[in-house]
């Protein structure tokens, strides 16, 4: 029979970190469960995920899996469909529900974030069958999806330290598992491992493991530690309000606790941009506050954009995120490019002639930029590609030779840039005899 039949059920969650595990001491100690890492992304599979997998399902304990999601790197559907790939079809017996653990934005706004993850649960669900479950930590739910309850669908696993019952987000209606801890011991894993409490008796653990057996006794209160206490994060731009296109802003701030502001030491924080008007944000730069709790970020900032910065949370702080700063640039200047050619009647065909041109803009010459030649039959047709050249100092001088075998129309593109708008140019046509 699969697992035990004592009135509750606690389990651990590992992955390469926990190096090579001896699941039946870990049995012994009481675990009824495990869930390991076995994706992130589309390319990355947990070194220790086959190891595991066998090993779990070996000494009888139930087993699951979860995916790290990276919504910045893949498409949601591909990272599901990797996932499965690696896990298989979880409907064995002793298997749980596949998981998405969601713990990286990818830079994602609220919106684009919600659907990137509802795709992904949906995928999966078609995939194998089965309802996944979602990972998450209250304070990521509720900043990085606005607290959406449209997830209810899903079981939910919470991830919440120093606390004697986990906070619940999105207004789901209960907890399923709760990781209750990071810093547990367990006989057969080497160093700190995550503990978890099913919330339900050992009879529904195996119901929801695709087995049967267990007992219907209520699960327990779990262990009471320390409460995470509440952070604060501020920032500052060191621009009023705009900058030059590219010009260094540096966002500074510090990172308090919020009872007695008191400054915290040492602690990871991340800085983000997202474009004025766009959806999604970036990582811009990530470091540590220094002995005073501060930090400094300084980037370059091509265009207008709100900058923020979070602190992820630990298991004695809780996260946070600062307002937004918002930096603005000018409007990209709107350069004008022409076009001629030195042979002004009608050559003969294959004949060399230049077709040239200029790029300005409104603060003279543009040197060193990339411009793009085109040609088309001169009485209509598709444009097509000829070739490439840079624009020269000091008068922003472009040419190319063509040897038409055809009367022919040219034009030259200059491509949009950090600080230009593309332009095109008037046509010229070279008229072969």
């Amino acid at each position: 029979m699969l697992a035990s039949t004592l009135a509750y059920a606690d389990g651990v969650d590992v992955s390469h970190w926990q190096g090579t595990v001896n699941w039946s001491k870990v049995k012994a100690a009481g675990m009824q469960f495990a869930f390991m890492k076995a994706t992130e992304s589309t390319t990355y599979t947990d070194t220790q995920l086959a190891t595991n997998w066998a090993g779990v399902a070996a000494v009888g304990m139930y087993r699951g899996a979860y995916h790290f999601a990276r919504p910045s790197v893949g498409s949601a559907p591909a990272q599901a469909r990797y996932f499965v790939s690696k896990v298989g079809s979880f409907q064995g017996a002793g298997t749980l529900p596949p998981v998405l653990d969601l713990e990286a934005s990818g830079g994602l706004g609220v919106t684009a974030l919600r659907n990137w993850t509802a795709t992904w649960l949906q995928t999966v669900e078609q995939l194998t069958g089965r309802t996944p479950m979602i990972y998450v930590s209250p304070a990521f739910w509720e900043y990085y999806l606005g607290n959406s309850t449209a997830f209810h669908h899903y079981p939910l696993w919470i991830a919440n330290y120093g606390v004697s019952a986990p906070r619940v987000p999105g207004g789901w209606p209960t907890w399923t598992f709760w990781q209750r801890t990071s810093s547990g011991t367990v006989s057969g894993i080497s160093g700190n491992v995550d503990m978890n409490r099913f919330n339900g008796s050992t009879a529904q653990l195996a119901a929801m493991a695709n087995t049967t057996g267990g007992s219907g006794s209520p699960v327990p209160p779990g262990p009471t530690v320390p409460a995470a206490e509440p952070t604060s994060v501020s920032i500052s731009a060191s621009t009023a309000a705009t900058t030059a296109i590219n010009g260094p802003v540096t966002f500074a701030g510090d990172v308090l606790k919020t009872a007695d502001a008191s400054p915290l030491v040492g602690l990871p924080v991340t800085l983000y941009a997202r474009a004025v008007g766009a959806t999604a944000a970036t990582t811009v730069a990530t470091g540590t506050t220094d002995a005073a709790g501060h930090y400094a970020f300084t980037a370059r900032v091509p265009q207008a954009a709100d900058y923020w910065v979070t602190f992820a949370g630990s298991t004695a702080f809780a996260g946070s995120q600062s307002p937004t700063a918002r930096v603005t640039t000018p409007a990209r200047l709107t350069p004008t490019a022409d076009l001629h050619k030195n042979k002004t009647w009608r050559v003969r065909k294959g004949t060399a002639v230049m077709v040239y041109g200029h790029l300005r803009t409104s603060l003279g010459p543009v040197a060193g930029k990339y411009i793009r030649f085109y040609r088309r039959p001169a009485r209509g047709g598709r444009w097509t590609y000829v070739r490439g050249s840079r624009s020269l100092a000091p008068t922003g001088w472009y040419s190319t030779t063509v040897r038409p075998r055809g009367s022919t129309t040219y034009k030259a593109v200059s491509i949009a840039d950090t600080y230009r708008l593309a332009k095109t140019s008037n046509l010229v046509t070279v008229w072969v005899r």
